[in-house]
């Protein structure tokens, strides 16, 4: 095992823990955000098993990868939508638009071409942070705008890809997750 994957599960590992506090605290008075959190601690959970040994199983990256993706697609938007329970009496879940893109997006994921679901993915994503932001930010609570400022710049700025000060780009994404998860969890506490 190479020294970045360790460095990796380890991240992935930060990560997973601190989707597991929010997503067990929070299943009463917020089971929609207690699922987001869940998603991202699972998929977190399976890049540490995947990063921590040196040759993975084809079917535990496989695993790995589409739980990452479905963190990034009902994750998120469970996350957003928690919050916007929260803080607009009234609201209903199952009409939120952010979780019927999600569901939308898990049915027809499949048969769509990589690139469209990929942009799809990218633009469901983006509208469950950016909403996050924007509602947090109306509503004055500074904790849910850090999170989705740092699951924005984790997403944008970090990437996955290459290396920043000699430290693999997808351990400071990671990191940079798990801030943000510190942050909605505060939003929805």
């Amino acid at each position: 095992m190479s020294a970045a994957q360790l460095s990796t599960a380890v991240s992935d590992f930060v990560l997973s823990a601190s989707a597991v506090l929010p997503a067990l605290t929070l299943w009463r008075p917020s089971p929609v955000g207690s699922v987001g959190f869940l998603v991202i601690g699972i998929a977190a959970g399976l890049g540490v098993l995947r990063f921590g040994q040196g040759s993975p199983s084809p079917s535990l990256v496989q695993a790995h990868q589409s739980l990452s993706w479905l963190a990034n697609v009902l994750g998120t938007a469970c996350i957003s939508a928690a919050l916007h329970s929260k803080m607009v009496a009234g609201h209903n879940l199952w009409t939120d638009y952010r979780l019927i893109g999600a569901a939308l997006l898990l049915a027809i994921h499949g048969f769509l071409p990589p690139k469209v679901s990929e942009l799809a993915t990218l633009l469901l994503s983006g509208i469950s942070v950016v909403t996050a932001g924007i509602l947090c930010g109306r509503n004055g609570d500074t904790s849910g705008v850090t999170g989705a400022v740092l699951y924005a710049v984790s997403g944008l700025v970090i990437g996955v890809e290459g290396s920043f000060l000699s430290i693999p780009r997808v351990d400071w994404f990671h990191y940079a997750l798990a801030l943000g998860n510190y942050a909605f969890y505060s939003a929805l506490s």
